[in-house]
């Protein structure tokens, strides 16, 4: 008499458990490090857009704009417009150490991957913790 088996034995499901266990041992990591660059986007491109805006202010005006955290960015430089400042992830600033030179700066919030981590630029485009 032919039995025929329905379904999968037990060694057949550990196996396939095993390889998925596996591919998401490679997969998440590698997930999780595409998310915080994709993060990390936001404060590159709000880092050039002041960069630009700044010497845009010095070419018209002769001198750098300051501003303590992004809301006074915001005021003092009105095309910079980064969004929600609520919903960001990093805290904006500029500080000017001398009559021609600025340093713009993104700090980490708490709710950002780099929390606390400070990212800078300044007017030759030379950048720190990038």
């Amino acid at each position: 008499m032919d039995r025929r088996r329905k379904g999968f034995s037990l060694i057949e499901l550990m196996i396939v458990v095993t390889i998925i266990g596996i591919l998401s041992a490679v997969a998440i990591p590698t997930y999780m490090g595409v998310q915080k660059k994709a993060k990390r986007s936001e404060f590159r491109t709000n880092l050039e857009v002041l960069r630009l805006l700044e010497e845009k202010a010095f070419a018209e005006r002769g001198v750098y704009v300051v501003g303590a955290n992004t809301l006074a960015l915001m005021g003092a430089l009105p095309e910079f417009r980064p969004g929600d400042p609520n919903r960001m992830l990093y805290e904006y600033s500029v500080v000017i150490p001398g009559p021609t030179n600025f340093t713009a700066s993104a700090t980490g919030k708490a709710n950002s991957p780099d929390a606390g981590l400070v990212f800078s630029l300044d007017q030759d485009n030379q950048r720190v913790g990038w």
